[in-house]
């Protein structure tokens, strides 16, 4: 006989709250976990694997909804391999797109942090603007161009 976990027992061992696998259960995503013949749930060692899973495609954004096709599709077996498989390229692709867009961010970011920093060591927030135009750094200058782009409604690429 297999041993079981209770909900407690999982929510002890992954960090993730039993209210939270309670929703995940409501939502229909543990379609997988057995049940008692009282109705309890009775998670094995084998209910890790597509228990982390859910937790890794929610954290990574995906949508209940998505999780839960995936998953309807998870509990059908083998004959769901293929469309399994090209729901996790589109996320991929949806992932990728989020990292650029947060690299983009991340650009600004550093070059914030880098400009309060010249800007506190001279004591001035506008000190660029009292300096020779051949001399104001570049960093800033792309800066402007891109402040203008947004003000005029160019997007970005």
């Amino acid at each position: 006989m297999s041993e079981y976990y209770t909900i407690g027992d999982v929510a002890e061992r992954t960090g993730i709250s039993a209210y939270t696998l309670r929703y995940y259960d409501k939502e229909g995503l543990l379609t997988f976990v057995k049940r008692s013949e009282s109705g309890i749930r009775q998670f094995q060692e084998k209910d890790f694997e597509p228990l982390y899973t859910i937790t890794v495609l929610k954290r990574s954004g995906m949508p209940i909804k998505d999780i839960r096709r995936f998953m309807e599709l998870y509990v059908q077996g083998d004959s769901t391999l293929h469309e399994r498989r090209m729901m996790f390229e589109e996320h991929k692709k949806n992932l990728q797109k989020r990292i650029d867009e947060l690299n983009e961010m991340m650009k600004i970011v550093d070059y914030k942090c880098w400009y309060f920093n010249e800007a506190e060591k001279r004591h001035d927030i506008n000190y660029y603007q009292k300096l020779p135009e051949n001399e104001v750094d570049q960093r800033i200058l792309d800066f402007i161009d891109l402040v203008e782009d947004f003000r005029k409604g160019k997007k970005e690429n």
